[in-house]
Order: C-alpha cells, then sequence, then structure tokens
C-alpha cells in the first residue's frame, strides 16, 4: 500500500506510517459473520366457536329440534338380505393353494398310516413320496409351505422312512422263514 501523506510505501497491516507518521486509512478486510435468525413459531389458529341465534319464537319443546344444531337422520331398516358369505377376494390362485395344501396333507396322512402297518408299509412308501413330490411342486409354484402344506410334507416324509424300515425289516423275515423253511425241509430229506 501506498500513504495518502507521504507517498512511502506501507505494509497492508501497518496502521501509521513510518515516515511521516500518518494514520493508514486502508480498509480492513472483515470477516462476514451470517446474520443468526431466530425460529419463528406460529401461533396456534383457533376456531371461533360458532354462535347460534337464538329461536324467535320462544322455548323449545322437547323434540322437537332446535335451531343451529345438527340433526341425525333416523336409520332406515329394510329387508336383511341373506346369501353366501363373502371371506375378501378369493381368487384362482387362492383356490389352487388351497387344494394343493389339502392334497398334501391327505397324502401325507394317507403315507404314514399305511407305513404303520406292518404288511401294507409298502403303500406308506408311496403315499409318501406322491406326498413329498406334490410339496415340491407346491414350493415351485412359489407358494411358502406354511399350515397344512408343511404338515402334510412332514407327515409323508415320516411315512416314507418308516415305510422303507418296515418293508426292510418284512424281506429281511421273509427270507429267513425261506431259508429256515428250506433247511426244515432238507433236514427231514436227509433222514429218510
Amino acid at each position: 500500500m501506498i500513504c495518502k501523506q507521504c507517498g512511502n510505501e506501507i505494509a497492508p497491516d501497518a496502521k501509521f506510517c513510518g515516515v511521516c507518521g500518518a494514520p493508514n486509512e486502508a480498509p480492513q478486510p472483515q470477516q462476514f459473520t451470517p446474520p443468526v435468525e431466530q425460529p419463528q413459531y406460529a401461533q396456534p389458529q383457533y376456531d371461533q366457536p360458532q354462535q347460534y341465534a337464538d329461536p324467535q319464537y320462544g322455548q323449545p319443546q322437547y323434540g322437537q329440534p332446535q335451531y343451529g344444531q345438527p340433526q341425525y337422520a333416523q336409520p332406515q331398516y329394510g329387508q336383511p338380505q341373506y346369501g353366501q358369505p363373502q371371506y375378501g377376494n378369493v381368487g384362482m390362485e387362492d383356490t389352487k393353494e388351497r387344494s394343493l395344501s389339502k392334497q398334501i396333507l391327505i397324502f401325507g396322512i394317507l403315507g404314514i398310516s399305511f407305513a404303520c402297518t406292518y404288511y401294507l408299509s409298502f403303500l406308506g412308501i408311496i403315499f409318501g413320496a406322491i406326498a413329498l413330490s406334490k410339496a415340491k411342486a407346491y414350493g415351485n409354484a412359489g407358494y411358502a409351505l406354511t399350515g397344512r402344506a408343511k404338515t402334510g410334507r412332514i407327515l409323508g416324509m415320516v411315512g416314507l422312512i418308516l415305510g422303507i424300515v418296515l418293508v426292510a425289516i418284512l424281506v429281511i423275515v421273509i427270507i429267513i422263514a425261506i431259508i429256515a423253511a428250506a433247511s426244515y425241509s432238507n433236514y427231514y430229506n436227509y433222514y429218510y
């Protein structure tokens, strides 16, 4: 900066000229401080109570409407409508899902029922396998295995496993019986 009195150069942050002593009138940079705004809170607005005009005909009688007050319509009772109850929007998908879950449960029950019988346990294997295949198709259709479908799948799996075990035991018993019968007949043929 240059002094306005003597023309000598002055440091920009000096307050006086070093030669003549004149005050430096250079504008000092001011820091900008944004104004602080106080939040404005709105005062709640309340509705004015509605003023009703007094009736001009004296006191109201009981059972007659009062002026300025709401009147309520009497309910109209008609004949009741009878028909089938509506339980929401039952679409084709819901019907298909219910049908599949019902089939899974039925085949699961049949599978475990026949698997528990000793001589018909092979039917438990068949019905258990059908229940599991229907449960797989149910899952592939995008339905979640819950409720009847899950129960039928579990029953079908237990029926399949129990049926396999009992059929294996039955086959072993039949083989042992055949071997025993053959050795018994050979025993008598050998000594006669």
